[in-house]
């Protein structure tokens, strides 16, 4: 009987296909059920299982002794504090208009403002989405037609 050995490259490459496989699936839970808060917290952390391999900067005093800051150094970040950014403006309208639904206006208002946190989320969806792809770690399109491979067709 032989054993395959796993690299620790392998390993580490399913471990993450594993997580970011069950944070789809909790984000494919919380959308529908419209459990927007928590589909936005699966978001990011698909979003911090994804910077694994990008730098960090970190800043010390000028006795090189004590930590200062320690930041992100990928220009994605300003497109994701962009659209968090978003995510929280409409919220916060969303939860105003929560609380005053006394006229038709007001239930009109609401309903528009959670259709907006709604339309942010799913952009921060397509979004990360993207990103993978942009990764390699989303959908690979393949131009053979598995339909006609019993016929030895691509």
């Amino acid at each position: 009987m032989t054993t395959k050995k796993i690299s620790p490259q392998q390993d580490a490459g399913w471990g993450l296909i594993y997580r970011l496989n069950d944070l789809w699936r909790k984000v494919e839970r919380c959308a529908p059920a419209g459990k927007y808060d928590e589909w936005n917290f699966s978001l990011d952390r698909i979003w911090c299982n994804l910077l694994y391999r990008n730098d960090v900067i970190i800043t010390k005093d000028a006795k090189q002794e004590i930590i200062v800051s320690i930041e992100l150094s990928e220009e994605d970040i300003d497109e994701k504090n962009f659209l968090d950014k978003k995510i929280f403006e409409a919220r916060m309208v969303m939860e105003r208009g929560k609380k005053n639904q006394e006229t038709n206006a007001d239930k009109k208002n609401f309903t528009k403002a959670k259709m907006d946190y709604y339309n942010a989320l799913m952009l921060k969806d397509v979004w990360l989405k993207k990103f993978m792809n942009k990764l390699g770690l989303y959908l690979k399109e393949v131009t053979k037609d598995p339909s006609k491979a019993i016929y030895g067709g691509e």
